[in-house]
């Protein structure tokens, strides 16, 4: 069982979030952003991958050989205090290379954009609740892949009820095998989905009447 759950840790790991997303997007939303190309799908994704995911390991691999944390766990709130900041930084950035805007020589994708600000808020929201407690990381990225199904719903023109039913259980099976390698309580586990859950909600119905 916990072989299981170490590899449901692997796959969805919570930096792959990013990624993980822009690919619901673009399958959910072919016609709209179809007319880019696959090639500039293509580039959309290997920008966020990099950003979001290769940069941040580098990151990490240098605090490791600095001893600045103790293993690539984080099990402490103390060594997550860096990589939060780090991460955010670096989602941050992401969001800003799809905002739409003229002056951008990558084509701009405004659901990737909105992704990308919730997953900022997430971060932000899982820094301030750390300096307190500790927190999940696995289940915040859950919580922003079920968050983000919900929102896209409106915007693609397929059904997506197999897809909100099946994000439901596959954060379930996450928050599970977290729980099962002893690696948060559930009451983490719960807060994890709650701040990742409002990252996007928060990024698609307020930031926009805001901007």
């Amino acid at each position: 069982m916990k072989s299981i759950a170490r590899l449901f840790s692997f796959l969805f790991h919570p930096l792959l979030f990013p990624t993980y997303g822009a690919l619901l997007i673009l399958a959910t939303n072919p016609n709209l952003y179809g007319y880019f190309g696959e090639k500039v799908h293509v580039v959309w994704l290997i920008i966020i991958f990099a950003l979001t995911f290769v940069f941040p390991v580098i990151w990490l691999v240098m605090m490791k050989r600095l001893e600045m944390i103790e293993s690539f766990h984080l099990e402490t709130a103390k060594e997550r205090i860096i990589p939060f900041i780090a991460t955010a930084t670096f989602y941050l950035w992401t969001a800003w290379m799809f905002k739409p805007s003229a002056t951008m020589k990558i084509p701009p994708n405004q659901l990737i954009f909105f992704m990308m600000l919730g997953a900022c808020v997430a971060v932000f929201l899982g820094f301030f609740i750390n300096i307190f407690t500790k927190i999940s990381l696995h289940t915040i990225a859950a919580g922003c892949l079920l968050g983000l199904v919900l929102a896209i719903i409106r915007f693609s023109t397929y059904d997506l009820r197999i897809l909100l039913v099946t994000f439901i259980f596959l954060a379930g099976a996450i928050g599970t095998a977290r729980l099962t390698l002893n690696a948060h309580t559930q009451r983490e586990v719960y807060l994890g989905y709650f701040v990742g859950f409002t990252g996007q909600f928060v990024a698609f119905n307020i930031i926009p009447h805001i901007l």
